[in-house]
């Protein structure tokens, strides 16, 4: 796929954000307790998670799938690499920076379980991507997946101290705001995209 780098960052931050234009990893989004630490914390794990599994997928799909015509072993495959790559950067943290790890109170393997980081990877094997452009869709999907998780945090830190009706705390709020800012987002769009790249 023809694409600039910078085409490629704003377009999987921004345009086709991960959670809000796709609705995958909606989950940590609308349901997950705790600040913008947490967020934080989430969003780099998930961002580096993403990044790595894009380029196991286009390694996957560039040498492995596509010459022996095994396409149909794609979803396997992926959810396989993905979570040895989850597993591997628990380890890694755990042995390295473990204070980090437990302040994040983050753990790696259960990221796994996001369906972004497949999702990602799904996009970067049917798109055709080159092994760079593969790394830096997997860390713009990450971006985007961090600018989602700190609004919604945001809006929902805002909203604990507001008076809600009993029938639309929690989950049903939380669902309602993540809609109106996907809806925000729709203002993002490919031709943005292309009138903000003409100056570059």
């Amino acid at each position: 796929m023809r694409m600039s780098l910078i085409g490629i960052i704003l377009t999987f931050s921004l345009i086709d954000n991960i959670v809000l234009s796709r609705l995958l990893g909606i989950c940590p989004c609308v349901g997950a307790p705790g600040g913008m630490r947490m967020t934080a914390a989430t969003s780099v794990a998930t961002s580096l998670l993403m990044s790595l599994s894009a380029l196991a997928a286009w390694a996957l799909e560039t040498f492995l799938l596509g010459p022996f015509g095994i396409e149909f072993l794609r979803i396997p495959l992926f959810v396989f690499s993905v979570a040895c790559i989850a597993g591997l950067l628990d380890l890694a943290a755990r042995r390295m920076v473990p204070q980090l790890l437990r302040a994040a109170g983050v753990p790696l393997a259960g990221i796994a379980f996001n369906c972004a980081t497949l999702g990602v990877a799904l996009l970067v094997a049917r798109a055709s991507f080159t092994a760079l452009q593969s790394l830096v869709v997997g860390l713009a999907a990450g971006a985007g997946f961090f600018i989602a998780l700190s609004l919604l945090t945001a809006i929902r830190e805002k909203l604990e101290v507001e008076k809600v009706p009993s029938w639309l705390q929690g989950l049903p709020l939380h669902l309602i705001s993540a809609g109106l800012l996907a809806y925000a987002f729709m203002a993002f769009d490919r031709a943005f995209l292309s009138r903000l790249l003409r100056g570059w």
